[in-house]
């Protein structure tokens, strides 16, 4: 069996994450990973009381790493162009990890039992409503309610462009013609969207 030097915890955690990333997390088990990262059946159980555990954990992991990817635009003198970049950045991460958005936004975990979980989500949500303070100089009250609603509109576009994937090819309903114009201009939506934002 294969020594591993450092954190075990995190390698599992990680594991899991490249696991999901690739099928999903319907299907997975402990002893999957287990197996996966070459340890016995029982070490997953020395650090995680159950399979929820260990999700929450990538799911914490998979909000940092969301986070990163907003940080990764830099911001310029343009707040509300810097918005619009961080909902595109949004989502392309849901586009090209769909089994991890959806483990971060779908799985039912229960906040209080998952306490990484929760604050990492609210990390990646403090990272949208810093930019919008920007727009709203400071106004706190504004700054939640917008926030609140632009990220409603980004999910809503991701989840619409998901669909569409889904339909495929052989769509023809007015649905389907629609949906495949919002990828394409997804930068144009969003710059509409940010002017309806109420700065006050």
């Amino acid at each position: 069996m294969q020594y591993h030097h450092g954190n075990l915890k995190q390698q599992l955690i990680t594991f899991t994450y490249d696991w999901i990333a690739v099928n999903g997390f319907d299907r997975l088990s402990l002893r999957e990973i287990a197996k996966i990262a070459n340890v016995s059946q029982t070490a997953p159980y020395r650090h995680f009381d159950s399979k929820e555990h260990l999700l929450a954990e990538v799911g914490a992991l998979a909000f940092d790493n969301f986070s990163k990817e907003m940080n990764a635009n830099e911001d310029t003198n343009d707040p509300a162009d810097d918005l619009v970049k961080c909902g595109v950045t949004y989502i392309e991460f849901g586009l090209k990890h769909p089994y991890i958005i959806e483990l971060m936004f779908n799985h039912p975990f229960k906040g209080g039992d998952f306490p990484n979980f929760l604050a990492a989500s609210d990390r990646a949500f403090g990272e949208l409503q810093t930019r919008i303070k920007r727009l709203h100089r400071g106004n706190n009250d504004a700054t939640r309610l917008n926030s609140i609603s632009t990220h409603a509109y980004v999910h809503g576009l991701l989840s619409i462009i998901q669909i569409n994937q889904r339909i495929g090819d052989a769509g023809t309903t007015d649905y389907y013609k629609a949906s495949s114009q919002v990828k394409n201009n997804l930068e144009k939506m969003l710059v509409a969207f940010v002017k309806t934002l109420d700065f006050s």
